[in-house]
């Protein structure tokens, strides 16, 4: 029987092997040539097809080091280690070609030896970490929103409740009188506090659960009105102590539509509280109802610090976003709105969300199909 030739086949199955390989793969000779460059790298680099030499694929992906954001030379580069026969793990940024956005990855380089020892091509995997590495910074961004919010309420709790004690201390010694109306002013400073960080948790809980997907609805008749209406009277009360907020409200005598009221609710208290909070000199806050198109629209107007363009299509579309500039010193973790979209889309309706701008104010507005 004639020899059975199977240098082909197994060639052909490397071949399928490195193109079926989800990470980047880069095989250079020492003449500088790219000799293969699999879909993978392709797609990563931007690049439709592997230029000729590793040269001029380094000038058009601009590799630079991941620490220090200095340029890659010809002599430090992991190809050129790995053809002096060094197999290094290293970390970079690149260029996407195509697009022109930076990349962060991980790259290992190791020599290809020829029987006689010598190195006949260098092979660089990449790996794309630029997601690994956003997640990490976004984690990090979160644990130390979340942390300043929950403690922050902890410093006035703490002072209350030794002003309090004090009190109540000069009046066992000294035979004083309380003071009752000063201590339920105090207290209801208490509850204001423990409101917002049981909120704060409630809303986290919330992401955790739409996370995965157990964000669930309870249907039922709901009327808007009086929902909106207590909302509104809530936030009324709480704005009465220093006068800087006004409230307007216009909607019909009912509206009735197939909805969660907890969760309709909870949308509410965001949309009206963010309108507080984000007009920090005061002015109106305007709520309206009404029926349109077969969906009830609930508009929250206010005339606050407003929201650039730039960052309109981001906020509330994403858990943790939050407007840039000034928006981001006010306290809060970004969660408000993004929760609100779920409610809104869980009912089959929307959320949508204007502004013309800084010190412009900001409309938010949600649809709730009425026969949902």
């Amino acid at each position: 029987m004639p020899e059975r030739d199977t240098a082909r086949p197994l060639h052909d199955l490397q071949e399928t092997l490195i193109d079926a390989l989800g990470e980047g793969v880069v095989i250079v000779t020492p003449d500088d040539r790219v000799v293969r460059m699999n879909p993978a790298a392709r797609e990563l680099l931007g690049l439709d097809a592997a230029p000729p030499t590793n040269t001029e694929l380094r000038a058009l992906i601009d590799v630079r080091d991941a620490g220090t954001d200095e340029p890659v030379t010809p002599t430090t580069s992991p190809v050129a280690r790995a053809l002096s026969g060094e197999a290094l793990r290293s970390e970079h940024s690149l260029r996407n070609a195509r697009t022109g956005e930076r990349r962060r990855v991980e790259a290992v380089s190791t020599p290809v030896r020829a029987p006689s020892g010598e190195v006949v091509a260098a092979i660089l995997l990449l790996h794309d970490v630029t997601a690994r590495d956003e997640a990490e910074k976004q984690r990090d961004e979160f644990l130390s929103i979340v942390s300043h919010e929950l403690k922050t309420p902890l410093t006035p709790l703490k002072a209350i409740a030794q002003l309090l004690r004090g009190r109540m201390r000069r009046s066992r010694e000294g035979g004083r009188e309380l003071d009752l109306d000063s201590f339920e002013r105090n207290l209801a400073t208490i509850e204001r506090q423990v409101d917002r960080m049981n909120g704060i948790v409630d809303d986290l809980l919330e992401v955790s659960r739409a996370g995965r997907g157990r964000f669930e609805l309870v249907f039922g008749e709901v009327d808007l009105v009086p929902l909106v209406r207590d909302v509104v009277q809530k936030y009324a009360v709480a704005a009465a102590e220093d006068g800087r907020h006004h409230f307007t409200v216009d909607m019909p005598e009912s509206l009735v539509v197939r909805g969660d009221p907890a969760r309709l609710e909870q949308v509410l208290m965001n949309l009206i509280g963010n309108a507080v909070k984000y007009s920090p000199r005061g002015g109106e806050v305007d709520v309206a109802l009404r029926a349109s198109d077969g969906s009830a629209i609930v508009e929250v107007r206010d005339t606050g610090i407003g929201i650039p363009a730039e960052d309109l299509e981001r906020v509330g579309r994403q858990a943790f976003a939050r407007g840039g500039g000034r928006a981001g010193t006010f306290p809060g973790v970004g969660i408000g709105l993004y929760i609100s979209r779920l409610v809104a889309e869980g009912h089959g309706g929307a959320l949508e969300v204007e502004s013309d701008g800084d010190d412009k104010g900001t409309t938010v507005r949600i649809r709730i199909p009425v026969n949902s």
